[in-house]
């Protein structure tokens, strides 16, 4: 690697953070930094040897990262200024950042597993990048990063792991924070690593460029430790080093004086002259480039722009993929019709449940795009999931599901990468109560990714899982806790119901949705058959959201207008059409019942327009009642209230956990009885 390329990339990184500390408290940048002095030759070195299709991930230490990868100087200046012309439009700021194939982010350890699935999505289009992820020596506190390693090494995915070790956290020394060895910690996974302790960007560029090598030509992981020391603050004054320390370091340990010592003194000043100058007129550019606009702060939105092409599917018309000459194990039936249901000697559809329709829908999305991978635990045939709803799969599409160890945060994040990286990952959360295992994930990163890096990226990821209570699972295995997500922007939440269809529901989360989606199933809809248009007792009449996700609002056929609205989604709408038939028959109180299925973005209008013809609503969901889904549409609903006597009511399960005793959990969830009770003290006078 030639000597002046090298020290120039390195003398663009110290100048630039050199001056960043300078300008930082005349309060020309904004938020906080974390400077990259003392450990430029690790980016530069490492950096230098890779392609142009590789990948890095780097994480809040990443300036030094960024400008060996090639970023401008502007464009950096910038987006620590929050300019419009900065690197993510003055919305990541110093901690995130993204540019054709470079990432980063803020939050330690979550970094790992995404890294890793955009290295496996890599691997399995046999494109020949691999990606890298630097690491500092705190993040090994990290659970995830764990969970991550033992994915990498038993699915041999392609990713070097760069761990900067420079010994110290924010303020506190490794030595009593890091219990063992950090070498140890990748040899227990079975990782290959290297320890090198230098500041000497050609020694680490060699052996860089040999693990490189290695991890591209073995499409395996591996680890490079660089020992290494900043010579700068955590961030902008938080060194709590004496500044002997600080000093000495800087005398014996500076990559820039060993690197110099290789030029002639004529080259090393013209070099240091051009990119101290290349620096302050990008800085000057930077201060003169415009504030983004107030409107710029706001998303446009997600796109309607589907994810893919596939036939025959329009949730619109109602209308299936067509069968692609496989029989899914769990639908016991033929799918030679195009609705997918078969049809018996005389020529009837046969009934279809929930469970089947959601199995047929995944075997579908296998077979028509390849990009469609399954991640999630005990999956594999014959056992098929907890639920059997991947049942068959791995079988018809082996090298395409990937059964994962119990790491819901690790999974999650490796199917989350693999989306950056253009692939369609259906990843299972085995029970909905585990989806607190996954917060960080979802709502530090894969929620943020598109609007944090100014709708550069998309990720079309669906999470699937089983939520609720009535099996007697007890307290840990039967919450409904999607309203913990519901109040973050950047993901869908959508829920099935069996008063329309589950295969095309799940269908549109995959291939037209272009946002994450959280896609819930209650275990007590799996064995429920799905809506039959010649349902004798009930009318269903279809709605849209802007989405393309469907509201069903269902009346007693032949009923008179009806004086309540019922509002439900998932296995309540169940329990509130049983209740909205008793209230018909015993009371002569008429309902409609509104069942959507996406539940963020909320889409309101057609529960609006139902409560403007009755008057009067009754929200229920199964989750409990403090500051749910239920309170969030009556808010919406008397904002816009038609009437000031519209009277609206709520009902949730108790403010305590799911016991596992039956009459316990009975009187915990909402009933039917608690439906009744609550819609005849909204009717009386």
């Amino acid at each position: 690697m030639d000597a002046k390329f090298l020290y120039r990339i390195m003398c663009r990184i110290r100048f630039f953070e050199e001056l960043v500390l300078e300008k930082f408290p005349t309060g020309v940048f904004v938020g906080t930094t974390h400077t990259y002095l003392g450990q430029e030759a690790n980016a530069v070195g490492v950096i230098a040897n890779l392609q142009a299709e590789d990948i890095i991930f780097s994480n809040h230490r990443g300036h030094g990262h960024f400008l060996a990868y090639g970023g401008e100087p502007r464009a950096l200046f910038a987006e620590l200024m929050g300019k419009k012309s900065g690197v993510c439009g003055g919305r990541g700021g110093s901690q995130h950042l993204h540019w054709k194939n470079f990432y980063s982010n803020g939050v330690q350890g979550g970094i790992v597993p995404i890294a890793t699935g955009m290295a496996l999505a890599e691997k399995q289009k046999q494109s020949g990048a691999i990606a890298v992820a630097f690491l500092g020596d705190g993040t090994l506190g990290e659970g995830v990063i764990y969970e991550t390693f033992n994915m990498a090494s038993k699915w041999q995915i392609p990713i070097l792991y760069v761990v900067e070790n420079n010994r110290i956290a924010q303020t506190t020394p490794i030595e009593l924070s890091l219990a063992g060895s950090i070498a140890a910690r990748f040899h227990a996974f079975g990782i290959a690593c290297e320890e090198l302790d230098t500041s000497d960007v050609v020694e680490i560029c060699d052996v860089a460029a040999r693990w490189v090598n290695r991890v591209r030509q073995n499409q395996a992981p591996g680890a490079l430790i660089l020992h290494t020391w900043r010579f700068g603050p955590h961030s902008k004054g938080d060194d709590t080093r004496p500044a002997e320390e600080i000093a000495f370091l800087k005398e014996t340990r500076d990559p820039l004086k060993i690197q110099a010592a290789r030029l002639a003194p004529g080259e090393r000043e013209a070099i240091e002259a051009e990119e101290q100058a290349l620096i302050e007129q990008a800085f000057q550019l930077a201060l003169e480039d415009e504030y983004p606009a107030p409107e710029d702060a706001l998303t446009p939105g997600p796109s309607t722009e589907g994810r893919g092409e596939i036939d025959s599917l329009s949730l619109r018309e109602r209308v299936r993929v067509r069968d692609e000459n496989f029989e899914s194990p769990v639908a016991l039936t033929s799918d030679s019709s195009p609705t997918g249901r078969g049809e018996d000697a005389e020529g009837r559809k046969k009934p279809v449940t929930v469970l089947q329709s959601l199995n047929l829908a995944i075997h579908q999305a296998l077979a028509k795009d390849e990009r469609v991978f399954l991640l999630g635990q005990d999956i594999l045939d014959p056992y098929g999931g907890a639920f059997k709803v991947t049942q068959g799969c791995s079988t018809h599409f082996p090298q395409r599901v990937f059964p994962t160890p119990i790491s819901e945060a690790g999974l999650v994040g490796i199917a989350a990468g693999m989306a950056l990286r253009g692939l369609l990952p259906l990843a299972e959360i085995m029970f909905g109560d585990f989806l607190t295992l996954i917060a960080d994930q979802v709502i530090n990163h894969i929620a943020k990714f598109r609007w944090m890096y100014h709708d550069a990226v998309k990720v079309p990821l669906v999470i699937r899982t089983p939520v609720g209570g009535g099996r007697g699972y007890g307290p840990t295995h039967s919450q409904s806790l999607e309203k913990l997500y519901l109040g973050v922007p950047g993901i869908h939440v959508v829920a099935v119901t069996h008063f329309g269809e589950p295969q095309a529901l799940l269908l549109q989360a995959i291939f037209q949705d272009s946002e994450p989606v959280i896609f819930i199933e209650h275990k007590s809809l799996y064995p429920l058959t799905i809506w039959d248009d010649q349902d004798r007792e009930l009318e269903r009449e279809v709605g849209w959201t802007e989405l393309g996700y469907p509201i069903y609002t269902l009346r007693l056929r032949g009923s008179p207008p009806a004086n309540l609205t019922l509002i439900a989604y998932s296995y309540m709408a169940e329990v509130a059409r049983q209740a909205m038939i008793q209230l018909a028959y015993q009371a002569e109180i008429f309902c409609e019942l509104v069942v959507p299925t996406q539940l963020r973005p909320c889409a309101e209008g057609m529960l609006r327009e139902s409560v403007q013809r009755t008057g009067r609503a009754l929200v229920i969901e199964e989750g409990t009642l403090s500051f749910g889904w239920g309170a969030e549409i009556l808010a919406r609903i008397a904002e816009h209230s038609f009437s000031p006597s519209a009277r609206l009511g709520r009902i949730g399960a108790a403010e305590h956990p799911v016991p596992a005793s039956p009459p316990l959990e009975r009187v915990t969830l909402p009933g039917v009885e608690d439906i009744i009770r609550k819609a005849r003290n909204l009717l009386k006078p």
